[in-house]
């Protein structure tokens, strides 16, 4: 078999080497231990927040009808139930 590497310093640890490999640019440690407080600390962070906002805005206005996805894992049902709520209290 021929193998392709990716990434390598053998003066990195092996999970250091796999986040770099992946692009992943945070200290190894804290990326295995988050917390709220280091990570997204403000929506305004999430990319393309503002073109989501404005293309809710215009669904509102326009009475159109909004469809939440998620995916089927735990914490994909749990935030398109809290998104289905948010919308269905609000709207």
């Amino acid at each position: 078999m021929n193998y392709n590497v990716v990434y390598e310093n053998i003066d990195e640890s092996l999970l250091a080497r796999l986040m770099a490999a992946r692009g992943i640019d945070d200290i190894p440690e804290e990326f295995l231990n988050p917390t709220f407080s280091r990570y997204r600390q403000s929506p305004s962070q999430l990319s393309d927040i503002d073109k989501a906002l404005d293309r809710i805005q215009k669904a509102i206005e326009n009475d159109e009808k909004i469809m939440v996805f998620g995916d089927y894992d735990v914490d994909g049902v749990s935030a398109s139930y809290i998104m289905y709520t948010f919308f269905k209290k609000f709207l």
